[in-house]
């Protein structure tokens, strides 16, 4: 019966190998993730710099475009002035128009060298994004058929392990699959040296020793608990 139980433990083992392996993702294809993952919250957080100063950009140019037309229409209203004193106020307000202006054209050169930089950063990302996407897109084809045929042998293996378990008391089988969860999946071993449990080396007592060797029952290790298999 326990060579049974022990072909059973071996597939058993052999699913555990598959389903870590699962879990064993590439290691390129989690750097490429992260470097998209990267690259998207720096675009992101570019793309909420630029928008921001094409807002501050926009109202530097509006308030220039309506300072221009209220300049012109204090140089019109000073050539028609009656006196001298009502064109040397509309005079003054020109002055005034056009020195806000310049002080604006001034405030905007350097907001439209940072957009322009901003504007080369953003298309530089989105470059090398799009030169990442197809290779993201390769690693993850890749990795979907990696999975698919892991969890293929697994299914196989597993309809494997079932047919060889029925074979098998179901009492010995309940507690080698509790001894196995609570012993990193062992939960069967043979008896090493003629006196030593496999699973945690420690020497056997002689009743022990002779209770395998001659009973049918379940025999387990006084230490670890593991079933022991002469």
């Amino acid at each position: 019966m326990l060579d049974k139980l022990n072909a059973v433990q071996a597939h058993d083992l052999d699913i555990d190998v598959l389903v870590k392996q699962k879990g064993d993702t590439p290691q390129e294809l989690i750097a490429t993730q992260q470097k998209k993952e990267q690259l998207v919250l720096q675009l992101a957080d570019l793309a909420q710099r630029y928008e921001a100063l094409e807002q501050r950009i926009n109202q530097n140019h509006l308030e220039m475009q309506s300072l221009e037309e209220r300049r012109k229409a204090a140089a019109e209203a000073a050539f028609r002035s009656a006196s001298g004193k009502e064109a040397s106020q509309y005079q003054n307000q020109e002055i005034q128009f056009a020195t806000r202006y310049q002080e604006l054209a001034e405030d905007t050169d350097p907001l439209m060298a940072s957009y322009e930089g901003l504007e080369q950063e953003i298309n530089s990302l989105k470059s090398e994004l799009d030169t990442l996407n197809p290779k993201l897109a390769e690693f993850i084809a890749q990795e979907t058929a990696r999975i698919s045929d892991l969890d293929s042998k697994i299914a196989s293996m597993g309809q494997e392990r079932d047919t060889l378990a029925q074979g098998i008391d179901k009492n010995l089988l309940k507690q080698y699959e509790l001894v196995r969860r609570s012993k990193r999946g062992v939960g069967l071993v043979k008896i090493v040296g003629g006196n030593t449990c496999g699973g945690c080396s420690m020497r056997l007592p002689i009743h022990v020793l002779q209770k395998t060797m001659k009973s049918q029952d379940i025999v387990r290790c006084p230490s670890c608990g593991r079933i022991l298999w002469a």
